[in-house]
């Protein structure tokens, strides 16, 4: 029988919850618009020239706004590492 690994779940109280699951529903749909958009682009009639400089600022825009992004989770998983460690914990998952 293989051997199962015994993986720590990330405990996040429950003020901070709220927020990571907005950033991270808000990360979900600019993925989403951009792979949106990208789409479009690429069925685009225009010449490819123009295309290719319209993809690069659409992807430069989208790295831009997911390190943002993920650079407010990280503050928010510093600040979840940082709370009270004799703060109770949800059992209820």
């Amino acid at each position: 029988m293989p051997i199962q690994e015994s993986r720590e779940v990330p405990f996040y109280p429950d003020d901070l919850l709220p927020q990571l699951q907005r950033i991270l529903a808000i990360l979900a749909d600019v993925d989403l618009q951009h792979d949106i958009q990208r789409d479009y682009l690429e069925s685009w009639s225009a010449p490819r020239k123009v295309k290719d400089r319209l993809l690069a600022d659409l992807d430069q825009c989208h790295t831009g706004n997911r390190e943002r992004l993920e650079s407010c989770l990280r503050g928010l998983r510093l600040e979840a590492r940082g709370s009270d460690p004799g703060t109770p914990r949800r059992t209820d998952h």
